[in-house]
């Protein structure tokens, strides 16, 4: 392949994103506000799962939220349905990630969730999937099939996912009021902990 041709090639691949993201920007609704909304007020914990490269956005996902003021923890399939499911509680809420909904791990995770009365949430592309059924409510977080490397490979729906985990940690963020300050007390760690402190030396 030539310089010019892998330009053209990466230039579309971000274009499509930008697209996808666009169209994410203008299709939200209920369904993002009644998420936003449990997970800004949930008094218990908030569980992630996923499996494969949802699983990195889940995870991703769980650590912007606890960033935000709100307790959240990746709970792995593996671990998840070898008992480490016991940790669910009524007022817990597990939002389970799935492109296509048809994974029976993460099915499974729901269907526990659900036995123990928290409330689960289906991030999912297919609507119409079993995730989508098993859960008490669902967020749609759609892209091009096409838009996927080879159709199959999770690139630009991966983006999108993290897009809106990221507005819905927004709205979390705010609702929480969880300021630099705040923040400064469980991030003193790196750079941004140094930030942290520096810009705020009478926090104490």
């Amino acid at each position: 392949m030539d310089r010019d041709k892998a330009f053209d090639l990466a230039r579309q691949t971000l274009l499509q994103e930008v697209e996808t993201l666009q169209a994410l920007a203008g299709s939200l609704d209920d369904a993002f506000w009644r998420v936003a909304s449990l997970l800004s007020n949930c008094n218990g914990m908030i569980w992630i799962t996923a499996v494969g490269t949802s699983a990195a956005v889940a995870a991703r996902f769980a650590h912007i939220l606890t960033c935000c003021g709100s307790r959240s923890m990746f709970l792995s399939p593996s671990d998840g349905l070898h008992g480490h499911t016991g940790v669910i509680q009524a007022e817990d809420i597990l939002v389970a990630m799935s492109r296509g909904g048809e994974t029976e791990e993460v099915i499974q995770m729901v269907q526990i969730a659900n036995d123990r009365n928290a409330t689960s949430i289906a991030f999912v592309n297919n609507t119409d999937s079993r995730l989508s059924h098993a859960s008490h409510l669902m967020l749609p977080i759609q892209s091009s099939h096409q838009y996927e490397l080879m159709g199959y490979v999770a690139t630009t729906s991966t983006v999108a996912y993290s897009a809106v985990c990221d507005a819905l940690c927004a709205v979390v963020l705010e609702v929480n009021g969880y300021t630099p300050e705040k923040f400064a007390k469980t991030h003193p760690g790196g750079a941004v902990g140094l930030d942290l402190s520096s810009s705020k030396p009478d926090m104490e």
